[in-house]
């Protein structure tokens, strides 16, 4: 299988998203646009950079920066 490549500019297109809300991958590749594989790999390559997380509400699994991650967590902990 051939090696799923990715421009910048989609990376940021990505990230920009992932800074807004949390989602679930086929969320993210319909709003973006881009490609599911494509989107996949992008956000794979962000959490191996430590800028993405996956966040859990319970039976579903989203992605979004760490920042936003924080940012909900700190919402749950209030009440």
């Amino acid at each position: 299988m051939a090696e799923v490549t990715y421009t910048e500019e989609e990376k940021k297109k990505v990230l920009e998203q992932l800074s807004k809300k949390t989602w679930k991958i086929p969320e993210l590749a319909k709003i973006t646009q881009l490609d599911k594989a494509k989107v996949k790999k992008i956000v794979q390559d962000l959490i191996d950079e430590g800028i993405a997380g996956y966040w859990s509400a319970g039976s579903t699994a989203y992605v979004a920066t760490k920042q936003y991650i924080e940012e909900l967590e700190k919402k749950r902990a209030q009440g």
